[in-house]
């Protein structure tokens, strides 16, 4: 109750003088204030809106999947998922590894 009158009583003497200082106020003066509004909303609302950004649920991006196996020779298969090229009876060829990856 008490904080309630003394915000009441605040307020009739703002806007007692309210109307004394606009008086005194000049053309230069208003451009000024509505200026100084207009730059002020614009700041608060792009600092309002950058914690938005923060809070947006962004979906992780998908697992990698290698390539399908292929065949650069006749002989040689290479699967991307193991860094690997193998002949048919399934031996282990560094070479053609080392070509492809």
């Amino acid at each position: 109750m008490r904080a309630t009158r003394l915000i009441l009583a605040g307020a009739i003497a703002l806007s007692m003088t309210a109307p004394v200082l606009a008086k005194k106020w000049h053309s230069d003066d208003t451009a000024a204030l509505v200026g100084g509004l207009v730059i002020g909303g614009i700041a608060a609302a792009a600092i309002s809106n950058d914690y938005r950004h923060r809070d947006q649920y962004v979906p992780p991006p998908p697992p990698y999947r290698p390539a399908a196996p292929f065949r650069p020779a006749r002989n040689v298969i290479c699967y991307p998922a193991e860094y690997a090229c193998y002949n048919n009876n399934g031996k282990f060829l560094p070479k053609w590894s080392n070509r492809y990856f």
